[in-house]
């Protein structure tokens, strides 16, 4: 199994009983936390794995992880 099929294999499994039709459009300006499903414009469906200061999120696409500019739960006031 090449690196691209075991990261589309860990998405999957990551993604597995998650109701898709929740995620939330992603915004650098939208609040997230850990476990929310989002829908970025360019990379498609995600899933947050970790909120990360001061303002990123750790999100697992089918591409890959990558790292986004999010409002964190606790920056909402």
């Amino acid at each position: 199994m090449d690196r691209r099929q075991k990261q589309t294999a860990k998405f999957d499994a990551l993604m597995a009983g998650m109701d898709t039709s929740t995620a939330i459009p992603y915004t650098m300006t939208t609040c997230f936390k850990a476990d929310d499903l989002l829908k970025h414009p360019a990379f498609g469906l995600g899933k947050v794995i970790k909120c990360l200061s001061p303002n990123k999120i750790h999100v697992m696409f089918r591409e890959g992880e990558k790292f986004l500019i999010g409002v964190l739960p606790q920056d909402i006031e």
